[in-house]
């Protein structure tokens, strides 16, 4: 009995079954054999929505966030300190705000430090179908994100943003930090918006948009295939890739912006 609860469970969690089917499998269960105790059933930390989810939230207050496309994924799994819950049409995964187990001291001139903050433990792993749309909000931390195909809108405030296998627009605002993006484009409109920090885009085969890119207190170099890259100063004029179906905006403060095609 049981093994079968568990063997429920875990379709639900892979996305194999819905929640309702989940259900109605465990009642028919119960009703299976009234002499016993029901036994209570424990949910998935991630399971599939009641409806179906057309796009997927992660947010973290601070640590690392790492989120992979899985086609074997009906919606999306996660790892780590969470909640999940579902708004509408969207499922909301968020990392568990700092517990009593992370520790701050505060120095001179209103500085803070670190003390015994684990960014290890506090890592949150999520993987979910590539083709759902994708939000990210990070406060503090690291976001890496891997073979999303659907329109990815990210925001960090402090911390790294790395994209890989990216083949729909993006919307990216990093307030502090890094920004490197690697993927496809041929449609849609794409921004890149860093306040203090550098940006990298590698534009790969098959890319049709056109780029437009800028930077206040820095330089934008343009790398089209040639031996050295093109450097425009703090303002490039529209550099087109392919056909220039669609079109990437980038604006940096303070900041270097390359772009590679």
């Amino acid at each position: 009995m049981k093994d079968l609860q568990r063997e429920i469970i875990n379709q639900v969690a892979s996305g194999k079954i819905t929640a309702e089917e989940g259900a109605a499998r465990l009642e028919s269960l119960e009703s299976a054999e009234p002499t016993r105790t029901a036994i209570p059933v424990q949910t998935p930390p991630t399971s599939s929505p009641t409806a179906a989810a057309r796009r997927v939230k992660v947010t973290s207050a601070v640590g690392s966030v790492e989120i992979i496309g899985d086609p074997s994924v009906a919606y999306a799994v996660a790892e780590g300190q969470h909640k999940a819950r579902q708004d509408g049409e969207t499922m909301v995964i968020e990392q568990g705000l700092i517990d009593e187990n992370d520790h701050f001291s505060f120095g001179t001139s209103a500085r803070v430090y670190i003390n015994t903050m684990d960014f290890g433990r506090r890592k949150l792993k999520v993987r979910m179908n590539p083709e759902l749309a994708l939000s990210v909000q990070i406060n503090a931390g690291s976001l890496r994100i891997e073979g999303i195909h659907s329109p990815i809108t990210g925001e960090v405030l402090a911390g790294s943003c790395r994209i890989s296998d990216f083949a729909s627009p993006l919307d990216l605002s990093v307030q502090a930090g890094s920004v490197s993006a690697s993927g496809r484009l041929n449609g849609g409109a794409s921004k890149v918006r860093c306040e203090m920090g550098n940006v990298s885009i590698n534009l790969e085969k098959g890319s049709s948009v056109k780029v437009t890119a800028r930077t206040t207190m820095g330089k934008v170099a343009v790398d089209s295939g040639g031996a050295e890259p093109v450097l425009l100063g703090q303002t490039g004029k529209d550099v087109t890739v392919g056909a220039g179906a669609g079109s990437l905006d980038i604006e940096c403060t303070m900041g270097n912006v390359r772009v590679s095609a």
